[in-house]
């Protein structure tokens, strides 16, 4: 580390670092991705002091003559994976190139291996649709020893432009394929009689999702923990949008689909989780619980127009169901893996 530079974990109670946490953060990404949305503020600031049920966060900032340049944040699961360290590195553009990035790094490692956390893991944009490089998360990352174990791609459905007829089509034909199953929905509050069945589909999640070469278990979820998760989320100021269908004989929530928009953001949402339960796959399950969760966030949302969602490469199945809806790649990301012991 150059004579310089301070690293100092960020103190909650100093409104100065957690100003310029949100700062770097927010900048950072937006100059790489000058198309995401904004951070939300109102979630920041609640978030440095309640990170999500699960995990351990730390934040370190990078000062160099008095000058907060970059941040590394470092979450520590707690329930499982409890030898993996989840780290973002980012550092504001005027600032790279100059060591501050590697030295975020080598001190969030530190500070996990002391924690018994000997393998790293990290998510960054890489090319975009077309393969062109994007950023320098590539060059960085391989310096630093990292691997790509898999790799993710992000679309995005423009809403200004989608074709309503189509999405409408798609689920008028679908529900005949779905007799005996209804919907139901929920905000920042799920029933609590299906928590159980829904943390039952959450603990499936990486067992049924395509993985590549991570090294990386199933989350242990249940009832008590979603519960906790939604309640963080309300915090937080979040809007969710979340479509379940019921399995009509046995009254058992079977699949899900999610959508969030940020406190202060209107104009973007994220697609986040669709999961089915393998036995009730085959019956167009996960594209009426998005279609229709789509058409209920539209209608509550108005000045939504872009939707964002990661799928794995490889995960053929929901990437048709996204792409028959009109979502496009933009860029390729890369799931980073090593381990630091």
């Amino acid at each position: 580390m150059s004579q310089d530079l301070s690293i100092v974990e960020l103190d909650a109670d100093d409104p100065a670092a957690v100003d310029a946490a949100f700062t770097i953060g927010n900048e950072a990404i937006l100059a790489d991705l000058p198309d995401f949305p904004p951070s939300c503020r109102a979630e920041h600031e609640v978030r440095v002091r309640l990170p999500m049920p699960g995990t351990d966060r730390h934040t370190f900032l990078a000062y160099r003559d008095g000058l907060a340049v970059g941040l590394v944040q470092a979450d520590f699961p707690i329930f499982d994976n409890l030898n993996k360290s989840f780290l973002d590195v980012l550092v504001l553009k005027e600032h790279r190139r100059r060591g501050v990035g590697r030295a975020l790094f080598r001190h969030a490692v530190g500070f996990g291996l002391a924690r018994g956390r000997t393998t790293v893991m990290g998510f960054s944009v890489i090319t975009d649709a077309g393969d062109a490089p994007t950023g320098s998360s590539a060059p960085f990352a391989a310096a630093l020893g990292l691997d790509n174990k898999l790799m993710d791609v992000r679309r995005r459905l423009d809403l200004s432009t989608a074709d309503d007829a189509e999405l409408a089509r798609l689920l008028a034909t679908s529900w005949p394929k779905a007799a005996g199953y209804s919907t139901v929905q929920w905000g920042n509050t799920p029933p609590e009689e299906l928590l159980e069945d829904m943390a039952l589909l959450d603990s499936s999640f990486l067992d049924e999702a395509p993985k590549g070469d991570l090294d990386l278990e199933a989350e242990k979820v249940d009832a008590d923990r979603l519960r906790r998760v939604y309640e963080t989320r309300a915090r937080y100021g979040a809007r969710p949008y979340e479509t379940g269908v019921i399995h009509d004989a046995t009254g058992r929530l079977v699949a899900l689909s999610a959508l969030r928009l940020s406190k202060t953001v209107d104009w973007h949402a994220w697609q986040q989780i669709t999961l089915v339960d393998p036995a009730h796959r085959g019956h167009r399950l996960g594209l009426i619980s998005k279609l229709v969760n789509l058409q209920t966030m539209r209608a509550q949302e108005p000045a939504v127009r872009i939707v964002d969602t990661f799928n794995a490469e490889v995960n053929s199945h929901m990437i048709a169901i996204n792409e028959a809806m009109g979502f496009r790649a933009l860029d390729r990301w890369a799931n980073w893996q090593a381990s630091v012991a």
